[in-house]
Parts: C-alpha cells; sequence; structure tokens
C-alpha cells in the first residue's frame, strides 16, 4: 500500500493495537494528524508508520509499563478503591504542582481516563503509544502496589529485561 493511502480509524487502531476510541481522541487532541471525509476520519497512513517507527521503548519506559502491568490485578479485582486511591493521589498532588505546568496536565488527562472508566483506565495502563508512556511519567497509581509487590515487580523485571539492550 501507498504511504499517502488514507486508513479508517479502525485499521488505524489495529495497527497500533488500541481502540478504535483512543485513535479518535488522538485525532481530536490534534496527537494525530487526520481529515474528515464526510462524517468519517481518515488517517494517511505515513502518519501512523511514522508513529511505529519512532517509537521503542526506553528502558525506563519499558520498567515503567511493567510496574503498571503489576498494578492491574488490583485495578480488576479491587476497581472502586484503586481508582480512588488514583483520584485522591490526584487531588492532593494537583495542589503541589504549577497549574499551567506539564505534571498537572498529566493529572488532568489521568481524571479524564478515570472518568471514562475502567476499560480506558486499563487500556491506558497497559498501552505502549508515546502518550501513555508520558502520562505514566505522572501517574496516580501511587500506593496501589505494596512495598513487597512493587520490588516483587522490579526484581522480575531486571530478571527479564537486559538493560544493555536498551
Amino acid at each position: 500500500m501507498e504511504n499517502d493511502t488514507l486508513l479508517k480509524t479502525g485499521e488505524v487502531a489495529d495497527l497500533l493495537g488500541v481502540s478504535r476510541q483512543h485513535v479518535v481522541d488522538l485525532c481530536n487532541r490534534g496527537d494525530l494528524p487526520s481529515v474528515k471525509i464526510g462524517t468519517h476520519r481518515r488517517v494517511r497512513r505515513a502518519d501512523v508508520e511514522e508513529i511505529l517507527q519512532a517509537h521503542t521503548l526506553t528502558y525506563e519506559q519499558r520498567k515503567q509499563l511493567w510496574l503498571h502491568q503489576a498494578l492491574l490485578t488490583h485495578l480488576l479485582t479491587k476497581p472502586d478503591a484503586t481508582m480512588s486511591l488514583a483520584r485522591k493521589n490526584i487531588r492532593r498532588w494537583s495542589s503541589m504542582h504549577r497549574p499551567d505546568g506539564k505534571a498537572n496536565d498529566s493529572l488532568r488527562e489521568w481524571e479524564k481516563v478515570l472518568d471514562d472508566g475502567l476499560e480506558r483506565t486499563v487500556e491506558t495502563v497497559l498501552s505502549s503509544s508515546p502518550r501513555a508512556c508520558d502520562l505514566r511519567q505522572n501517574s496516580p497509581f501511587a500506593g496501589v502496589l505494596s512495598q513487597t509487590e512493587r520490588m516483587a515487580a522490579l526484581t522480575s523485571f531486571r530478571a527479564t529485561h537486559d538493560w544493555r539492550a536498551a
């Protein structure tokens, strides 16, 4: 296929490994260029391929993703308590950061993710997209994992990820 081929949002979602709604959100925020044909969005294949080629996770990003995967059990078995703790962290931390700063932008976006429900939260926690990696830098899930769980997750991460391959 040509690089200027226009793809449907569902096709883009399949290529990026995210939901179609996430692709629509990326387009709405301007993170993914798109055009409207009638009422339908279309995305250039070249723009999708650029995202796929440009985004290789760093060692630190892989570690953050691993830790977030570790908290998934809490999120799925105790969603109300886990999301409540995340909301409490957002409220507390929002007052500690500059209102116009990047940290508060991320916290506001996390709040929207939580407001969208458990599925969207799980999708964001598991995503390796550039935006999800940025959001994990200001994750509201501090305190979900016990110190023992966190150390076990980090030990298993180190055992399975060679930092020299980063």
